[in-house]
């Protein structure tokens, strides 16, 4: 168990594809929290479902983002970690010379970057937000940088 932590586990709610998630989030010392509870930390795993149908592919984003805003306004959550593969930033710039300018390649990309931009509902809510680009799935080095923003608070 994590030096940082206290005898029970520090719940943390889960948004995307939980079940992909859950075992290195639990690993890192914190409880995966479900449904009722009111964790006062939230992941939120935007990912890309390479569905064909576009609104289906935004499940992988808008809904689990969309899910997690309605919660973070509705209980008292004191952090925030938005992890998205930054697809809203792909593709051909829509400001010259500007490498971090918005682009809309395809809905994926639409999606992560709404989800990103969504991600002031919770700053403005009073939560401490960090938005990571990467996968944590494939990535040791994106799993600790959102442990460690999730021990922040």
């Amino acid at each position: 168990m994590p030096q940082w932590q206290a005898t029970n586990m520090v719940r943390v709610r889960v948004f995307g594809d939980v079940a992909s998630h859950q075992e290195w989030v639990e690993q890192s010392g914190f409880e995966v929290s479900s449904g009722d509870e009111d964790p006062s930390r939230v992941l939120i795993c935007t990912y890309d479902n390479q569905a064909e149908d576009p609104l289906v592919r935004l499940e992988g984003t808008i809904t689990p983002m969309r899910e997690a805003m309605t919660f973070v306004l509705r209980k008292e959550v004191k952090c925030v970690v938005l992890v998205t593969d930054g697809a809203g930033y792909a593709g051909s710039r829509k400001v010259p010379n500007t490498p971090s300018s918005a682009t809309f390649v395809d809905v994926h990309g639409m999606g992560s970057l709404t989800s990103e931009v969504l991600a002031n509902i919770a700053i403005n809510a009073g939560a401490q937000v960090t938005v990571v680009q990467g996968n944590p799935l494939t990535q040791g080095e994106i799993r600790t940088a959102i442990i460690e923003a999730l021990k922040q608070t």
